[in-house]
């Protein structure tokens, strides 16, 4: 419970941090595909030293490593669960064009299964925990398994296509590049001896909150505010991923909480990595394939701005259970 004000407080915070980038457009001093420029710094920069600095902070043993092998494991069953569900639960489009009603009912399932785990999970779990927490260690795996599983399951969903799978981008993207990184500079000892990595990392951190919400005031500022409330199917995969799949996610977490004794924390981080609105990855996966870009926009945002109600009242629950 003494977490829950926190918890509330950096979801409002969070979203008030969207406010620039959608007065900055609307001025005309800023234009929608400038997100890109932002885009890349948050993935190239911020997130990469925000991981890095997290993970130099862990006390690495035997428990932790058994903790992270446990978060891969819970993450990657839920994900590949909510995957194969999502295709029962999708609408259907009545459009004429097979390819079209594929992609767009695929990007419906994206946007109920994929969390916005980097450019929100994570520095809200810094900043509610701790950026050196264990809850942001075991966030850190649990996004690897959400990226590994986007640019596989993911494009497949938004494309239509399953020769768009791309491996490549699976192994050499920046979350699992630094995450490894930092392992192996943590075992080394080498902030012991060089302890201005972790003050650089820690610098370039900074930049990921404002950054990840400047980019959603800009996209915000693209599109009508009323499109996000026009439409049913709006509501509806905001309730699979902001209620339905948290909800399910915590309760199996729990399971596992308290016959094979895990760490309070791990109730925490899966809360945390299935509880985020959609991942921010949609729209670009959209314009790279083709896809359904407008309904990944709209269900981007409607999700974002939700879950400023949804992550702290379930937030509570939780706290109440555990």
């Amino acid at each position: 419970m003494n977490t829950f004000f926190p918890m509330l407080k950096n979801v409002i915070i969070f979203i008030l941090l969207a406010v620039p980038g959608y007065v900055l457009v609307k001025c005309k001093c800023l234009k929608s595909e400038h997100s890109g420029v932002f885009s890349k710094l948050l993935t190239l920069v911020g997130m990469p030293f925000l991981i890095l600095s997290g993970t130099l902070g862990v006390d690495l043993n035997g428990k932790t490593a058994l903790n992270l092998l446990w978060s891969a494991l819970i993450s990657t069953v839920l994900t590949l669960f909510f995957f194969f569900l999502s295709g029962a639960l999708a609408t259907d489009n009545k459009s004429n064009d097979a390819l079209w009603n594929k992609k767009v009912k695929g990007m419906e399932r994206f946007c109920a299964i994929f969390s916005n785990n980097g450019f929100l999970g994570l520095p809200l779990a810094a900043a509610v925990f701790g950026a050196s927490s264990k809850v942001v260690t075991y966030l850190v795996v649990a996004n690897i398994v959400n990226n590994t599983l986007i640019y596989t399951l993911g494009t497949y969903l938004v494309s239509g296509d399953k020769q768009t799978i791309d491996i490549k981008k699976v192994f050499l993207n920046p979350v699992l590049i630094s995450f490894v990184l930092g392992i192996i500079l943590n075992l080394v000892g080498v902030k012991k001896y060089l302890p201005e990595i972790q003050s650089y990392s820690d610098y370039f951190k900074g930049i990921v909150t404002p950054l990840s919400m400047t980019i959603l005031g800009i996209k915000m500022a693209g599109i009508k505010l009323s499109a996000l409330f026009a439409s049913w199917k709006n509501y509806y995969v905001a309730f699979i991923k902001l209620v339905l799949i948290p909800v399910f996610s915590v309760a199996v977490t729990l399971i596992f909480y308290r016959f094979a004794g895990l760490d309070e924390n791990m109730v925490m981080t899966m809360f945390i990595a299935f509880a985020m609105p959609t991942a921010a990855l949609s729209t670009a996966l959209a314009d790279a394939y083709n896809g359904d870009t407008d309904n990944g926009t709209v269900y981007t945002l409607f999700n974002t701005v939700l879950s400023v109600v949804t992550i702290p009242l379930l937030y509570l629950l939780l706290c109440l259970i555990i």
